[in-house]
């Protein structure tokens, strides 16, 4: 079974942006969330850390909205594209990407201690245990300025599918098809994503496997008040939590 970035080396990462839809939705969307939520720097110096930041999703609106931001991502080729995107947006001199493990994130915390972190895409179950979680939580508030905000977004994996409901179409097109099958452990997830994509008159099909952690809702709750934030926000659309705490 690969780990979660040999998986994303070999496999998800070339088309990671593509399975999403593009690039465009997701940072529209992001865009308006920062608006609704009441994210927007409060002063033109303002940090960001992006945890995750993949290809791009949530970097570039920060940075579009004005902050300074760190993006921190395993993946050499989401990076690159997340750069590539930056300068196609005209604002690469306020993103300053970083190739690491989120769980370092005391490593790579921006000065002035950031306004924002932000960790969605489901990139929070990537961690391979519930104590990472914890750490990680813990680390964000050690890094946020007082008032600062943590944002959380994950998949809510509590409830076991069953049956065909763990087959899960992701995206398809005429030449390439992408499935998802899940696999419920008592504390993980195992995901089996595939691949087939068109040659000639057939189907070349490509497999990975790895591992998501399955997050209760309750704990990561009582988990974000254990570290002293008090959460403000907490929502669910199509299975995805979405939480916002604040460092008070």
């Amino acid at each position: 079974m690969a780990t979660a970035k040999d998986h994303y080396d070999s496999h998800l990462a070339p088309i990671y942006t593509w399975m999403r839809g593009g690039a465009a939705g997701p940072r529209r969307q992001f865009a308006e969330f920062l608006r609704d939520r009441g994210l927007l720097p409060s002063r033109p110096e303002a940090t960001a850390l992006d945890l995750g930041a993949g290809s791009g999703f949530q970097t570039l609106p920060l940075a579009e909205a004005g902050y300074t931001v760190t993006a921190l991502d395993f993946s050499e080729i989401l990076l690159a594209e997340l750069a590539h995107d930056a300068a196609a947006a005209g604002v690469t001199h306020r993103i300053r990407p970083i190739l690491g493990d989120m769980r370092e994130l005391s490593r790579h915390g921006p000065s002035p201690a950031p306004e924002l972190i932000v960790c969605l895409g489901d990139t929070l179950t990537h961690l391979t245990s519930t104590a990472h979680v914890t750490r990680l939580i813990s680390d964000a508030t050690a890094a946020l300025a007082r008032g600062g905000h943590l944002v959380l977004g994950y998949r809510d994996y509590s409830l076991a599918r069953h049956g065909a409901d763990r087959f899960i179409p992701v995206r398809s097109e005429a030449d390439r098809i992408f499935t998802c099958f899940l696999e419920y452990g008592q504390t993980h997830l195992t995901v089996h994503d595939i691949v087939h994509v068109r040659d000639g008159a057939g189907w070349n099909m490509k497999v990975s496997v790895f591992e998501k952690i399955r997050l209760d809702p309750a704990f990561l709750r009582d988990r974000l008040r254990a570290a002293g934030l008090t959460l403000v926000h907490d929502e669910v659309t199509a299975g995805t939590h979405t939480v916002i705490a604040r460092k008070t």
